[in-house]
């Protein structure tokens, strides 16, 4: 039986590359030794019953189109399962150095594309190590369905024939669905959703076969070609990541190293004492922290350094985690490496997220990186690598089972995964949640990091120093940072020309030492404020015609109440801003161009 791959999960198939496979890894660690037999049946009953598992990619004959899901009628269980010994001296420096090395093997394009070892000879234990591919599913779905195939209880049954479940294929809707929901007021008499997919398509097409089609489309009044036009504004003209020890030329070969378990009440102690922010901000700045530690120990320039994350979002409705294939959208988010204290670096963090979270970005990303999975793969793959090289690092962190699980037999005693990188990106962070502890995984090039550890001994040691300024109530002590950008401290008032005044607030108030001096005796100079009834009644503008009030329009259709900048017609938020945009688009279509020819 045969099936045609989405656009979604093709454009992660044709992101594979030697110096960075789009295969996701992960490990479970054992104290107990497990049944090699139990363990085949185990694998064979329970993962491979997701008939994905079972199925092999067919690339069409005239090199055109999707590739096909075909059922593999030479499946064999013992081709997927192998087990290995690790040598001497069997400790985890050997164990990460031999996960290393399988990491970069490609899987066998024959055969359905995932791999299972059983890496014996660690002490009395053992480690399972799973390797598959992007295509079969993203992060979210394989971490479900592998906790599946485990047991919550030590003597559950051994699996059989009869216990044997076929799962039915999920079937997808259209991956340009969040592109639909994003697009205003289409106005299409019949069939409308089916004509704005294939018209993003087009105009997706167009754009990177003709650049010079991109500023035509922002000078267009088509609501539908605006839309299209900002989504690929934001996100090829966003600049990209300077070149630092995470991101540069790569290699073939990767280095992974994890922490030991941390206590999850640990993490959850430093997140109750700042309100709002939660478990995920806590690990966030920690990683922040960490990487502005181990840049400062190659020498590397911090102080202004903000570093992109690209970050997998889940975007499936609850309860259809099981369904394997790629319904996960990217995010960007700008880490404040260039703060020095642990606590305005946490406090932003979550301003960062919470902004994030509210931003219709995964939606928008999830129909372009689904569009691009139309193109033919060449396009897409140099797509994909602009689109990436804009971030440092990936960074995904999982929940996982709060109880412990068995898998053949056998109490789970860690869980690790680590997702592929792409483009110039050579730096893969991963946290997962297991058991109350949280496990932070590294995978990097090895070129560009030779010791990732020491990057694990920053996160640990940024996260002790954090712990320490809870428990000595140093936490609630008002910071002094040198160099510092943080948002919150910057004076709210406006300057001359209409922007916002970059000094620093006074501790505890809204303007620095020069605003708030004119704020105490009523001034308040040049700090933006809604125009008196006195002010109208005088007259709109001043004598040299400046408008006193600006003439933007709110919402609801009536004249902005607020003064106009001196010098313009508008205040500082309705201050038009086309011939910025246009520049900004012929600045895309050159990209472009160079994306097209490079």
């Amino acid at each position: 039986m045969t099936q045609s791959m989405t656009s979604a999960d093709h454009f992660w198939y044709c992101m594979d590359d030697p110096t960075n496979l789009m295969v996701i890894t992960a490990f479970m660690e054992f104290e107990e030794l497990i049944d090699f037999e139990r363990l085949s049946a185990t694998i064979e009953y329970r993962l491979a019953s997701f008939p994905r598992f079972q199925k092999r990619v067919i690339l069409p004959a005239s090199g055109v189109g999707a590739p096909n899901w075909e059922t593999d009628r030479h499946f064999d269980i013992r081709s997927h399962v192998q087990r290995i010994a690790l040598p001497p001296p069997a400790d985890k420096v050997a164990l990460q150095e031999m996960v290393s090395g399988l990491m970069t093997t490609p899987l066998d394009p024959n055969k359905p594309l995932w791999h299972v070892y059983l890496i014996e000879n660690l002490g009395k234990g053992c480690v399972l190590f799973f390797r598959i591919h992007h295509c079969i599913g993203d992060g979210i779905a394989l971490v479900h369905v592998l906790l599946s195939a485990a047991d919550k209880k030590p003597d559950a049954a051994w699996p059989t024939g009869r216990s044997r479940k076929k799962r039915s294929e999920p079937s997808f809707p259209d991956p340009l669905l969040p592109f639909r929901f994003m697009i205003k007021n289409i106005r299409y008499a019949t069939d409308a959703t089916q004509k704005v997919g294939q018209t993003i398509i087009d105009e997706l097409k167009e754009v990177i076969s003709k650049p010079a089609h991109l500023v035509e489309l922002a000078k267009s009044g088509s609501e539908l070609a605006t839309d299209v036009t900002s989504v690929l504004t934001k996100l090829l003209i966003m600049p990209g990541d300077p070149k630092t020890a995470f991101k540069g030329r790569l290699g073939v070969r990767k280095s992974a190293v994890w922490t030991e378990p941390i206590l999850l009440d640990k993490i959850k102690t430093v997140g109750r004492a700042i309100s709002t922010t939660t478990l995920n901000d806590v690990l966030i700045a920690t990683v922040t922290g960490a990487m502005r530690r181990y840049l400062e120990s190659r020498n590397y320039p911090v102080n202004k350094l903000d570093l992109r994350v690209t970050v997998p979002v889940n975007i499936r409705k609850p309860g259809t985690e099981f369904e394997l294939g790629n319904k996960f959208s990217l995010v960007f988010l700008a880490l404040p490496v260039y703060l020095e204290d642990p606590i305005l670096r946490l406090k932003e963090v979550n301003r960062r997220m919470n902004r994030l979270k509210k931003s219709a970005d995964p939606y928008v990303n999830f129909g372009l990186l689904s569009a691009m999975g139309l193109l033919p793969p060449g396009i897409a793959k140099n797509m994909a690598h602009l689109f990436g090289n804009k971030a440092s690092a990936v960074l995904t962190n999982v929940p996982g089972p709060r109880e412990p699980l068995y898998f053949a037999g056998k109490k789970i005693n860690n869980i690790m995964f680590w997702v592929p990188r792409s483009g110039a990106v050579g730096l893969g962070i991963s946290i997962l949640s297991y058991d109350g502890k949280v496990t932070v995984g590294l995978a990097a090039d090895e070129g560009l990091m030779p010791d990732p550890e020491v990057f694990l001994e920053g996160f640990e040691d940024e996260f002790n120093y954090l712990l320490g300024l809870v428990k000595s109530g140093k936490i609630f002590d008002a910071p002094l940072v040198l160099h510092d950008r943080y948002q919150e401290a910057r004076c709210k008032a406006l300057t001359k020309s209409g922007e916002q005044c970059k000094k620093r607030s006074m501790p505890g108030l809204e303007y620095c030492k020069v605003h708030q001096a004119g704020a105490e005796k009523g001034v308040q100079a040049h700090v933006e404020q809604d125009v008196s009834a006195e002010d109208e009644k005088k007259s709109d503008a001043t004598p040299d015609g400046t408008p006193i009030r600006c003439k933007g329009t709110t919402k609801n259709g009536a004249q902005c109440r607020r003064r106009a900048a001196p010098g313009s017609e508008y205040c500082g938020i309705h201050r038009p801003e086309k011939p910025e945009r246009d520049s900004r688009a012929q600045d895309l279509a050159e990209i472009l161009k160079e994306l097209r020819f490079g």
